[in-house]
């Protein structure tokens, strides 16, 4: 790993953003295995050179990989096919991530079970207010065939509160 590059060195200093989702094992030499290492790239459409971007992290059903030499975050889906853009680089990833953290964390559901629907708008439209937050940072994330949009519509199920 290139380890000039500011992706790698937010990797190797700052760590990966946790809550949402878990960060890779770091490999007993310190580095975070690459895409080689840990996915069998043949059930997988990606584009050239994307077997040496580093795997950091995992969402639901999904790896994470860092291109470093362009920043982006790349997801690949457990039951292979194209490679999803997830995000233009590592500032977006833990925005969106700290954002659904601390809803997840600090979200107030009441203790009446006859006000569980209301709560469940409120979770609704609070997702909804990090979605539009993040895209104005960054509109990868929920474009495409991005799994973030089914990841946010399992939290409004209340699948991970």
């Amino acid at each position: 790993m290139p380890e000039d590059s500011p992706a790698a060195r937010a990797l190797l200093s700052t760590g990966v953003p946790t809550g949402v989702f878990q960060p890779q094992k770091r490999m007993e030499s310190g580095r975070f295995p690459l895409v080689a290492d840990r996915i069998d790239l043949t059930e997988y459409d990606g584009p050239p050179g994307c077997e040496a971007w580093v795997v950091f992290g995992w969402i639901p059903q999904t790896h994470l990989a860092l291109d470093l030499r362009t920043g982006r975050v790349h997801g690949f889906s457990e039951n292979g096919g194209r490679v999803q853009d997830l995000h233009t680089d590592l500032s977006s990833l833990a925005h969106l991530a700290f954002a659904l953290h601390r809803l997840l964390k600090e979200f107030p559901w009441s203790d009446d079970e006859a006000d569980e629907e209301d709560d469940f708008e409120r979770l609704a439209e609070a997702l909804a207010d990090i979605r539009t937050s993040v895209e104005e940072r960054d509109p990868l994330p929920f474009s495409g065939d991005s799994v973030w949009p089914a990841v946010l519509d399992d939290m409004a199920a209340g699948m991970w509160s």
